[in-house]
This record gives C-alpha cells, structure tokens and sequence, in this order.
C-alpha cells in the first residue's frame, strides 16, 4: 500500500472494494461546497485512472457502492481524517475541510494503485507537523505562467502540503516600478488574486514571500532607487547574474528606505487572503560595508540589522499579519530574537545533505518559540536535480523538525543564476518534503522513490525514479552550472584573471567522455521505459532527456575548448564548430521545454550565456 505520506494507522480488514459504472460519490446532505469540489476530485481520478464515469450526488443515507464524503467537526484537529474501504462501501470523514480533502487524497493514491480492486482496510490519519509547505522562486529568470501556478498547487495539495509561497523580488507589477519590472513578464494582481482563490479550495495558505532587505538587485540597480543602495551602484553595468545573488542591499539608515519597503510590503500584501508574510530579510552580504558603515561602527552591524529587521516586524503586525524572516543572519546569536515579536517566525534553511543539528540547537536553546527547518530540492546548481542530496538534506532537516517538535517546514526551490533546471525536477524533492514532514516514520530512500515512481509517475516497475536512472542524471553532471556562468561573464566584463579551469580543469576533461557515455546510456533507459509510464510520466521522461542532451551539449562544449587550450583531444570531444552547433541546437529544445509551463520572463539571459559559449567555440575555429 503506497499512500504518500504514509498514514499514521492501516488496519486490514477483509475483502475488496470494486469500483464499477454503478459506483456513485455521494456527499452528505448538509455538507457545503468544499465537499462538492472535493468530489469532483476524486471524480476526475476515477475517470482519468480507470476511464470510469462515476456520477456524483446529494443523500441523506449511505448505500451500497458508493463512495461517501462527510465532516465531522466534532473530533480531531482539522487536518485529521478516516478512510474505511469495506466490500461495499467506502466512507470518507474529515474532521474539517483539510481532512475531508486529504482523505480523498489518499483514495485516489490508492486508485493509481490498485485500480478498480481497492482493498478493505480503516486508515486514521494525522500530521506530526502543523505547517507543511513548499516555496518556488519565481524572480530570478523563470516567472511560471498561472496555469502552471495552478499545477503546482494541484500536485502540492495531493501530497498534503498545505502552505505554498513563491519567492519574489522584483517580479511583480508594483504601481509605480515600471522600470524594474519592464523585461520580465512580471506577475499580475489578476493572476495572485486568481491564483489565492485557487489554493483556498485546496486547504493551501498562499502566503506573500517579499525580499525587503538583502536581494533587491533590479530595486536598486535602477535609476529611480539607486539612492537607496547600501553601496554605490552604476546603472550602466551590465546584468549580472551572478551579482544579482551578492549584492543590493537596502541602506537602512535613509529614512526613504523603509517608507519604500513598506509601501511595497502593504501593496504586495494586499493581494493574499494568508495571515502571515515572509519579509525575507536573508543574505544582508553589504551591511555596513557602504552608507551604514559609520553607524555599524557605532552600534555594531548585529543592532544595524535587528532594529531594521524589527520595524519590518512591527510594520507587518500593525497591518493584522504575523512576520516570517530567513535567520541565516541571527543564527549566530539567537538571543536577539528577543528583541523582535514573539508571533515573528524565523525560518532556519540549510541545503547541505550532512545536516548539522548546531542551528536548530541554538534556537531551542534561546527558547525561540516558533521556528520552521527549510531544506531544499537541490535543483539551483544544476540542470537536473540531485534527487538523492535533496533527499540526504530534506530527510536531515524533517527529523530535526521532529526531534525539535517546530511548528512547521518550509522546502524550497531557489532559481540562481537563470533558473536553468526545469520545474518538474523539483516534484522529487517536494515529495520528500511533504512525506517527511506528515509522517514522523523514517523512510529509506529507494522506498520512498518507487512509491512516488508509481504514484506519481505510473510506473508499475517502480523504478523511474531512483539511483540508476533519473536520480544519476545529477551526479554525473561534468560542468556545474555555476563556473560555467561565471567564465562567460568574467569574460564579457574583460576580467582577464578568471581561468578556464573553474569551469573543467584537465582531470575534469579526463573524465567527461566516460560521463558522457554514461549519461547516453541512461537516456536509452529512460526511452526504453516510456511504455510503461503514464501521459504526464512520458512528459517527465522526455524532459528528463532534453535536459541530459544539455548536459552532453555544455560539456562537449567545455571539452573543445580545454583541448583548444591544451593542444590535446579529449574522449568525448568534437570539433569547435560541432559543439557551437550542437549548443545552439539544445537550446532551441529547451526553449520550447521552457516554455510550457513558463513565460517568456528572462529567458533571453540564458540564451546570452548559451550563445557566448557558441561564438566562443566558433572563434576558437578561426584561430587553429
């Protein structure tokens, strides 16, 4: 039995239930319209799974071959829920809307898995953590269109996740900051206002996630805010990736800096139903380097940065909302957190897959009284994710959750340096996020890996995602995405001192034919297995070869270019030329593979670094 997350009781019971034409979903007289949308659910499921029409109706007593839906507010939490399969009946109770919804959840699990021949069993069922959610960075090159939004908010409510959040900078069509958001595709009030309503139906809190601190690169590398930055900024330098992730923090001793944050706050605010706001805060890399500098000196960069972070809080709560803020900053000294609002929630990430207990330690021991561990989908550095370090690091950072009983998870999906992986890598990770966090069983990997490979990808061998195939895919990555950004845009800017080898130095170069073969061979596996998998698996599969094409494209690329500086052949090499055309032939792929499920927003950076490489290459040509 593949339920994810796996329920806290199963009771066998005997026999089976059927799933037939004369089946019907009955919803209890009294119940609202929730029960109704949850209905049409697990309608959908049946007709999509089986290809059963199933209709749904009004009753005020249960019968034979029908599917029951109530709520029942009288026991348990919201969240908690039962599902009791018997030969003729299947009863689903929730004890608050979530549950009702989680417990159909569950069936449809079990549709995927044993189609129309459900087993008899009673399954009692309820979260360890109260707050499970999953964040996707929407600012840093890729802006999902809506229906994609939706998608995901579809996929996170299947796994339970009840928070979503996308992480936002300058990706919003703020009133009066049309020069910060002009060239990219930036959400809209309609598309926020639409896509809150949505996660409601889904029992999901959409919360605003605002950077009003660190990571304002396009706030203030504009004409309008340059004023405003910690260090001096020319508006005439070139983009930057890169930069984009170091620099722009607000100078927090210009009175004009908090009234801009906070009118930004209050617009963007305006937009979500949620009782919380995540003011960021994170990553504050120049404070007291520049215009704060003789006043860090004064009261120290600690205080500088606490009294800001504080009238954020204090901004936040006036307005009837609770402050959440990343505490990469107070971690070293988590007494000052006394200084802020006791309902402020600091939110301690860590990505590594050696998680380290020292953070989550400090906090319990100041007594912060609300805290959420973030671990990540470790998707930002590469062009597919590593499945098996998000699992090292989310599996890590649940337990700890446990261990520490905190009030919530927050599993993230950044977007550095373009946003180059493709979303649906991340569906991985956010299952592990959502199972790990529900349940406070400890689940090894490769089992969790064949029960989101059959529940999610309807793969009835089990095996599409796991150490082998997809989950490889990652670790034989040859050039990291990051050096290879870095080299072209140390070159654009003339800094001469940068040197290939940060990209592939000589040992690299060595072992990337093998890489190559490596991956190739994984490619015909995953081709080989699209009979087995469903319409959205066989999606996944060929994004999953795209991807990998990418891979072979970047690093025969890498690979032309060492043996230029070199004056050797490598294994796997081709000529300059080949590998510029090879480069610019992936990309028209990953072009449409983009745009699928995202706006046009900054894919032209990409495509810039993409096509540097291949005039690069071709330069290379004309020189031997």
């Amino acid at each position: 039995m593949y339920i994810l997350p796996v329920p806290k009781t199963v009771i066998e019971t005997e026999g089976t239930f059927k799933i037939k034409a004369k089946t019907s979903i009955a919803i209890r007289d009294g119940e609202d319209d929730h029960c109704l949308f949850v209905a049409k659910l697990l309608q959908e499921e049946i007709k999509s799974s089986l290809g059963i029409s199933v209709p749904v109706t009004r009753t005020s007593e249960s019968f034979n071959w029908a599917i029951v839906l109530k709520t029942d507010t009288k026991e348990g939490r919201q969240e908690d829920y039962k599902l009791e399969i018997g030969p003729n009946i299947i009863c689903a109770t929730g004890f608050g809307k979530p549950g009702l919804l989680y417990a159909i959840q569950s069936l449809r699990q079990l549709i995927r898995e044993y189609g129309c021949n459900i087993p008899a069993m009673i399954i009692e069922d309820s979260p360890a953590i109260k707050n499970r959610g999953f964040i996707t960075d929407v600012t840093r090159g890729r802006i999902p269109t809506l229906e994609y939004l939706k998608s995901l908010a579809d996929e996170c409510a299947f796994y339970k996740v009840n928070m979503m959040q996308f992480n936002l900078e300058h990706a919003y069509m703020f009133k009066n900051e049309s020069e910060i958001w002009r060239d990219s595709d930036p959400l809209t009030s309609d598309e926020i206002l639409e896509l809150d309503r949505y996660c409601k139906n889904l029992c999901i809190d959409l919360v605003p996630c605002l950077a009003s601190f660190g990571h304002l690169y396009q706030l203030l590398r504009s004409r309008t805010y340059k004023d405003l930055c910690e260090l001096e900024v020319d508006v005439n330098e070139p983009f930057s990736l890169i930069n984009r992730m170091r620099h722009h923090t607000i100078d927090v001793t210009n009175d004009e800096s908090l009234a801009l944050i906070t009118s930004r706050i209050k617009e963007y605010m305006s937009l979500f139903s949620s009782k919380y706001f995540n003011i960021c805060a994170d990553e504050t890399f120049d404070l007291g380097r520049g215009k704060s500098k003789d006043e860090a000196e004064k009261i120290g960069k600690r205080n500088l940065y606490i009294a800001f972070l504080k009238k954020l809080c204090d901004f936040v709560r006036d307005q009837g909302k609770t402050p959440m803020f990343w505490g990469d900053v107070v971690i070293e000294n988590p007494e000052v957190l006394t200084e802020l609002p006791e309902d402020a929630i600091c939110m301690n990430w860590e990505y590594s897959p050696l998680v380290k207990e020292d953070n989550i330690k400090k906090l319990s021991e100041a007594k912060v009284k609300r805290v959420y561990v973030c671990p990540g989908v470790q998707g930002w550095q590469y062009l597919i994710n590593n499945h098996h370090e998000a699992f090292l690091n989310i599996s890590g950072m649940c337990n700890l959750a446990h261990k520490y009983q905190v009030e919530g998870v927050l599993n993230t999906d950044w977007g550095d340096l373009g946003h180059i992986a493709y979303p649906e890598f991340s569906m991985v990770g956010m299952i592990y996020g959502a199972s790990l966090s529900w349940s406070d069983e400890e689940m090894t990997e490769d089992e969790l890996n064949k029960r989101i490979s059959k529940i999610r990808y309807f793969d009835s061998k089990e095996e599409f995602i796991n150490a082998s195939t997809t989950g490889h895919l990652a670790e034989l990555e040859p050039v990291p995405w990051w050096p290879f950004v870095t080299f072209e845009e140390a070159n654009r800017a003339g800094i001469e001192e940068v040197n290939f080898d940060i990209v592939m130095d000589e040992s690299a170069a060595e072992a990337a034919g093998q890489k190559i073969l490596e991956i190739q061979y994984i490619q015909d596996l995953l081709y080989d297995k699209l009979l087995d998998l469903g319409p959205q698996a066989k999606e996944a599969a060929m994004a999953y070869i795209t991807m990998s094409e990418g891979q072979i494209a970047i690093t025969r690329a890498c690979l032309a270019i060492r043996s230029g500086l070199d004056k050797k052949t490598y294994h796997g090499a081709i000529l300059p030329f080949d590998a510029a055309v090879a480069l610019e032939k992936w990309f028209m792929t990953y072009k449409q593979l983009w745009r699928t499920v995202s706006k046009e927003s900054e894919l032209y950076h990409l495509a810039e670094i993409i096509f540097w490489y291949a005039d690069f290459l071709r330069d290379l040509k004309g020189k031997e």
